[in-house]
């Protein structure tokens, strides 16, 4: 019978048994660069699905648009929650690439903290339209609800699966198969969603509910495919793996890695929106330049994001020998995802730089708000490069099964955010708000930062 290893497919990340030589900093930074372009254009082509389908609601009308708006408003925390404790696999994944029989137990797993987290961000999407009466929302917003909220509790549920399997691609450096994940999914939504929503020709115009489908069949095909390449361009290829019964110590393993991730990522996002509506305060030209600044940094945020997922195997696979070889490795393929993400974060703000007054046409006519936006531009800098400095070292506290204080840091830095982002809004405006987001931000490299070094000078 062959080996787990002469099982493995070319996609496949190496254990360290069978490495022990570590390679060349420019080969390591090399083979990062091979992990992350894929995930990058998964990324791009997620966020242009999601602006078409704002683009298609809002041409349906205001209410759906702005039902739709209310419904994303929760699902999108969710679905963050849910995949940030669905990373607390990768680092398991990744160490037991080489053994089989470990990866479809971390799978099985995964599975079912999949099921669970989604069932329940599925109930709290479902309760959207009472939620929006009990806080007065206008009629007409809720009279448009629909079934949209089901379905999407639905969608998020069939989210939740395909990311268990698409995680465990990514940790076992299968980037392309998770490309091929996201595309299915983008493609799909630029087709189904205009078809849908506004029937054109004979078909008939299902609005919210239309919408709603597309999503479901989208979510569906992607997890369909996700598991199917995962099932069959991996180790897992000729097993069978269902949900079965669950080791729930495994699955808490797995959650306590994960769940602090999850719930960073609601922590940042959440102060955003405060902040959103801090800048609103300000002024009219305040919140149009702020929601645009914000989409910027977003666009130009994706590589750190897209390198950090890709370099978790790496320094996992490393993690796995810190008894005996030390932390120096997990630091050494760190070091290599900051030089490889940093630099491509810089050349897309400087992009910006050049090319602000096109861009910003393109938003927005308003000289005003346009004149906001560039001079604010070297504080974006700022607070895209600080965010990219932070996140590559998060991801190093997730390889390591470390991610507690990754909360602490955002919690104290956020906190202090959300608790001043009015006061500095009304003292300074716009200005003073982002400086105040600058400032958070570099004190997350601190201590996101400072917490690695931490952890991994133990045995350095």
């Amino acid at each position: 019978m062959p080996s787990s290893a002469e099982r493995s497919t070319p996609g496949d990340i190496p254990s360290s048994q069978e490495n022990e030589t570590p390679p060349p900093f420019f080969t390591l930074t090399k083979d990062i660069a091979s992990k992350t372009l894929p995930l990058y254009l998964s990324m791009i082509a997620g966020v242009i699905g999601t602006l078409v389908t704002a683009a298609v609601l809002g041409h349906a009308g205001t209410a759906s648009l702005a039902a739709y708006a209310m419904t994303i408003a929760v699902f999108n925390p969710a679905v963050m929650v849910v995949q940030g404790a669905l990373r607390g696999s990768m680092p398991f994944v990744a160490e037991s690439a080489d053994d089989t029989a470990a990866l479809t137990s971390t799978f099985r797993n995964a599975m079912w903290l999949a099921l669970y987290t989604g069932a329940l961000g599925g109930l709290v999407v479902v309760a959207v339209p009472t939620l929006s009466s009990l806080i007065g929302v206008p009629e007409a917003t809720i009279s448009a609800f629909g079934l949209f909220p089901y379905l999407m509790a639905l969608t998020l549920v069939a989210t939740s699966f395909q990311a268990s399997a698409t995680t465990l691609l990514i940790a076992l450096g299968h980037s392309k198969e998770a490309m091929w994940v996201g595309l299915t999914n983008t493609g799909l939504s630029v087709v189904l969603i205009p078809l849908l929503v506004s029937g054109p020709g004979p078909l008939p115009s299902l609005g919210m509910t239309g919408a709603g489908i597309a999503m479901l069949v989208n979510a569906t095909a992607a997890l369909g495919t996700a598991h199917l390449l995962l099932r069959h361009r991996t180790v897992l290829a000729g097993r069978k793996v269902g949900l079965g019964s669950p080791a729930w110590t495994s699955v808490w393993r797995i959650a306590r890695v994960g769940l602090p991730m999850g719930s960073t990522m609601l922590i940042k996002f959440g102060v955003l929106g405060l902040l959103a509506m801090a800048a609103a305060t300000a002024g009219v030209a305040d919140a149009a330049a702020h929601q645009i600044m914000v989409t910027l940094a977003t666009f130009v945020f994706l590589p750190a994001t897209a390198v950090g997922q890709a370099t978790v195997p790496f320094m996992a696979r490393a993690a796995k020998d810190a008894d005996e070889r030390g932390h120096r490795p997990v630091r050494r393929a760190l070091l290599a995802g900051i030089c490889l993400a940093l630099p491509v974060v810089a050349a897309s703000v400087l992009l910006v730089f050049l090319a602000a007054r096109p861009l910003l046409g393109v938003f927005t006519p308003d000289p005003q708000v346009q004149t906001l936006v560039i001079g604010l531009l070297p504080v974006l800098f700022v607070v895209v490069l600080a965010d990219g400095a932070q996140a590559l070292p998060g991801m190093g506290l997730l390889a390591i099964k470390r991610t507690t204080p990754t909360l602490y840091t955002f919690a104290l830095c956020f906190g202090l955010l959300a608790l001043t982002a009015f006061p500095i809004a009304a003292a300074g405006g716009l200005t003073w708000l982002w400086l105040a987001y600058a400032a958070a931000s570099l004190g997350l490299v601190l201590g996101q930062g400072g917490s690695f070094l931490r952890l991994t000078s133990a045995r350095s």
